[in-house]
């Protein structure tokens, strides 16, 4: 059966609480005669989170009704991981919505998504650790910590090396997941693909103040 994909709006993603976290899913092995600690690594890495959000009045229906199209377990949540310690610095300028042609916008007044992206100016393999990227974007190159994706996949930046005029190195954990072309969009705002870890995950609570206070529990999809 195909799983439905259902995108999380940038309004409802900029509610969530930093928590994410590269699960390396290493098991202890017990230790040696010589006291040393072994540890195995039988599964693929994976991304997860529990972050949680704040919902009032309407937001609450609107989110009940994207759990609904989720249908529990079945769906996959795609999830852009909003860092406000090590993104970019937006100060620099945020980019503007984009309307459809003829500056027609959807009926609520927004338009698409105008993500900031760098363009990869080297040809890169599933395993490397190491990308070199074009990143004449506000705020200049990426911060080392700051989480990135390309094609779904999320990989965090740990250093930084400008090697050309607006060309920079970045090594990334974990390794990079999926091949990376000429010319291919490096997205600074991570973003990845999500199933809930139960079945119940983020149905909203809530009294006549009309507040719920939502907790998500999500970990990355591997098989795609």
């Amino acid at each position: 059966m195909q799983r439905p994909i259902i995108d999380i709006p940038p309004d409802f993603a900029g509610k969530l609480n930093m928590n994410w976290d590269i699960e390396w899913r290493g098991q202890s092995a017990g230790d040696t005669n010589l006291g040393v600690t072994r540890t195995t690594y039988n599964a693929f890495p994976r991304w997860v989170g529990e972050p949680a959000m704040v919902l009032v009045h309407s937001e609450i229906a609107k989110w009940r009704a994207l759990r609904a199209r989720a249908q529990g377990l079945v769906g996959i949540y795609r999830v852009r991981i909003l860092d406000p310690v090590a993104a970019i610095d937006y100060a620099a300028g945020t980019p503007a919505p984009i309307p459809f042609d003829g500056d027609i916008w959807f009926d609520d007044g927004t338009g698409f998504e105008n993500d900031l992206a760098a363009f990869a100016v080297k040809a890169a393999n599933p395993g490397a650790t190491t990308i070199r990227l074009y990143c004449e974007t506000p705020g200049g190159p990426p911060n080392i910590g700051q989480i990135m994706s390309h094609d779904d996949w999320p990989f965090m930046v740990t250093a930084v090396r400008q090697v050309g005029t607006w060309i920079f190195d970045c090594d990334i954990q974990m390794p990079l997941r999926s091949t990376i072309r000429y010319g291919d969009l490096v997205y600074w705002e991570g973003r990845g693909l999500f199933e809930a870890a139960e079945e119940g995950m983020g149905n909203p609570t809530y009294a006549a103040s009309r507040v719920s206070q939502v907790s998500l529990s999500f970990r990355e999809v591997l098989n795609r």
